[in-house]
């Protein structure tokens, strides 16, 4: 018995039918790995809703006479909000109706320094009227719209460099801010 040893192709020797097969499996691979990587369908983002009224009534203990968010409808849900004492700052942000992010920012400090920090470098485009106050309205460098007002030392900005919300709804906002009455 003479054991015939087949000649090995040679490499480079492939066929078009080789070269289709190994596609294949690579194929079925790919096809298995993006499957497995789906999300479920129920699979949403939960977004964290918080009080802001500690935050806001710290503020309102150091600068009295200061405009903070008030009354929202229900559709407009805070989910963040921070005081910094030094200088005193408040920052309050919202998802909106429309599923965006509003931002109310307001500081007792530097009127300039604060409004970059808050809106970004800025051109204004006009006025705008949000329930017999008159705000300025600017656009960043991103084309992100904020209204800004000045009273006295406070500055407070409705929009902010990351603002993704509609000028219809940042006016919703402008027309909820209200003065509290605090006792220290």
């Amino acid at each position: 018995m003479s054991s015939e040893v087949s000649p090995a192709k040679k490499r480079g020797r492939e066929t078009a039918a080789d070269m289709v097969r190994s596609l294949g499996i690579v194929m079925v691979l790919v096809v298995a790995a993006f499957w497995l990587a789906q999300p479920p369908d129920s699979d949403k983002a939960v977004i964290r809703v918080i009080d802001p009224a500690v935050e806001i009534l710290s503020f309102t203990r150091a600068v009295p006479d200061a405009v903070v968010p008030g009354t929202l409808p229900a559709e407009w849900r805070p989910t963040v909000a921070a005081y910094d004492s030094s200088p005193d700052r408040l920052r309050v942000g919202y998802n909106t109706p429309s599923k965006e992010y509003a931002e109310y920012f307001a500081s007792a400090g530097d009127r300039d320094d604060f409004l970059l920090e808050a809106a970004g470098r800025t051109t204004e485009k006009g006025t705008v009227d949000v329930g017999g106050t008159t705000w300025q309205q600017v656009d960043n460098t991103e084309g992100v719209v904020s209204l800004v007002r000045t009273a006295g030392t406070l500055t407070v900005v409705v929009g902010g460099i990351r603002s993704t919300t509609t000028l219809d709804e940042l006016r919703v906002l402008a027309a909820s801010l209200t003065t509290l009455t605090t006792r220290g």
